[in-house]
C-alpha cells in the first residue's frame, strides 16, 4: 500500500527553510510515499509521486494582508475537499499556523500530523512590520496548531525551548532533530583566486562575508556599522544574499563612507563556493531557527563569529567567537584581532571546523525514524 501524505506551504521561497521544506518531501518520496500539497504556484521540483493541488490566486503579489486572509480562509477549505477525497495517512505540517489550516483535515480522517517548528513562535510578527497588526491572530492560529499537532519536531534545542514556554507544551510532544550540513572537499587557496577574480579584490583582501535574506532580524545594518570601524583598509565586506532592504543597507554603507570597501552580490545559487574563499564568516542575526548559511559557513576552512543568541551559540559553542547583536564594540575588537592574530584566527579557524563536524548526518533518516514513530507503513 502507497502511503499518502499531505502538506501545504504557499510556495516555494529562496532561503534555509524552503531547502529543509524540500528535503522533508523528497524524504518522503524516497520512502516512495504519494505526497500531496497546496499552494498558490507549483514547486520547482516535479516527481511522479509528488501531486500538485494549486489554488487559483486573484492577486498578482502573493503578500499583504489581503493575500493572507484569503489565502487563510481557502487553504483549509481546499484541504477538506482533498481530505474527503484522499484516504491521507499523514499530515505534514510546515508550520504551526499551517497546522491550523490542516486541522479540519485531521479531525475528519483521523489521522495524525506532524509539525515542522523551524524557528521561534510568531516570527512572522514579529520579524515584518507590515504583520504586526495581526500578532494576536498569528498567536492564536500558533496556539491551535500546536495542540492540534501530535508530534512537533524543532531543529534547535532553543527553538524547542521556546516552544514549550510559550504554549505550556508537555516536553515528550516537542523533539529536536537539527539541520545538517554536507562536508565538501574543496582547495582553499583556488577558491579564493575564483572569488578575488570575481569580485575583483586586492591579493592581499581580508574577505569578511556574510550571507542571509536582507530583512530586518537579519542585522545586517548592524553588521555593516560594524564594519566600518575596522582598523584594516585590505578588509572588504561580502554580503550574498537579496531582500527587502537591499536598496536601504547600501545607503548605509554610501552614508559611512565605506561603500567601495562593501560589496553586495546578490542571490547566489553558489554562495558556499564564495564563502570557501572568504578568509572571516560573520552571522549577526537577531532571530533564528538553525541557519542553514551558517552551518554552510563551518565547512568552509574559516572562522565564524556569531551573535549571542541561543539559536546560534548552539551551533558555536566557543564564547570567544560570540558578540552582542546590540553592541558594535565587541564584534570590532574580534575582527580586528582576526586581521592582526594569526594564531587566534587559527584557533577559532580549528573550533569552527569541528562544530561542522558535528552536523555531518544524514538528515533524511533521521527524520524517517521521528515519522516511523508516528504511523505503522505496514497498516
Amino acid at each position: 500500500m502507497t502511503l499518502k501524505v499531505l502538506t501545504i506551504y504557499y510556495k516555494h521561497r529562496r532561503g534555509g527553510f524552503c531547502k529543509r521544506f524540500r528535503l522533508k518531501i523528497e524524504t518522503y518520496l524516497k520512502a516512495g510515499w504519494q505526497v500531496h500539497y497546496i499552494a498558490v504556484e507549483p514547486y520547482p521540483y516535479q516527481d511522479e509521486n509528488l501531486i500538485p493541488h494549486i489554488l487559483p490566486c486573484p492577486f498578482h503579489k502573493h503578500s499583504g494582508v489581503f493575500f493572507w486572509v484569503w489565502f487563510f480562509v481557502m487553504a483549509p477549505l481546499h484541504a477538506l475537499v482533498l481530505g474527503l477525497r484522499h484516504k491521507f495517512h499523514l499530515i505534514s505540517a510546515a508550520t504551526p499556523v499551517y497546522a491550523w489550516i490542516s486541522g479540519p483535515v485531521k479531525w475528519l480522517r483521523k489521522i495524525p500530523m506532524v509539525t515542522l517548528l523551524w524557528t521561534k513562535p510568531q516570527f512572522t510578527t514579529d520579524c515584518h512590520e507590515d504583520y504586526q497588526s495581526l500578532n494576536k491572530l498569528e498567536n492564536v492560529l500558533e496556539r491551535w496548531g500546536v495542540r492540534w499537532s501530535d508530534r512537533m519536531i524543532a531543529n534547535s534545542e532553543a527553538c524547542r525551548t521556546a516552544w514549550i514556554q510559550r504554549y505550556r507544551l508537555e516536553a515528550e510532544k516537542v523533539e529536536v532533530h537539527p539541520n545538517h550540513v554536507d562536508l565538501l572537499s574543496f582547495k582553499k587557496e583556488e577558491q579564493r583566486q575564483k572569488l578575488i577574480q570575481q569580485l575583483k579584490l586586492a591579493e592581499d583582501a581580508f574577505i569578511i562575508v556574510s550571507t542571509s535574506i536582507f530583512e530586518p532580524h537579519k542585522n545586517l545594518e548592524f553588521l555593516i556599522a560594524a564594519f566600518s570601524h575596522v582598523d584594516s583598509e585590505r578588509a572588504v565586506l561580502v554580503l550574498i544574499g537579496a531582500g527587502e532592504q537591499r536598496t536601504h543597507l547600501k545607503k548605509v554603507a554610501r552614508a559611512l563612507g565605506i561603500a567601495e570597501r562593501v560589496i553586495f552580490t546578490g542571490w547566489r545559487e553558489n554562495a558556499r563556493e564564495l564563502l570557501q574563499g572568504s578568509d572571516l564568516f560573520v552571522f549577526p542575526s537577531l532571530r533564528e531557527g538553525m541557519s542553514e548559511a551558517l552551518l554552510e559557513a563551518t565547512t568552509c576552512k574559516m572562522p565564524c563569529l556569531v551573535s549571542a543568541i541561543p539559536e546560534n551559540m548552539e551551533v558555536i559553542r566557543n564564547p570567544e567567537q560570540h558578540f552582542s547583536p546590540h553592541e558594535t564594540h565587541e564584534l570590532i575588537q574580534k575582527i580586528n584581532r582576526c586581521i592582526a592574530d594569526k594564531k587566534y584566527y587559527t584557533d577559532l579557524q580549528k573550533q569552527t571546523e569541528v562544530e561542522g563536524h558535528r552536523y555531518n548526518f544524514d538528515w533524511g533518516k533521521g527524520w524517517m525514524e521521528h515519522i516511523q514513530q508516528m504511523i505503522n507503513p505496514g497498516s
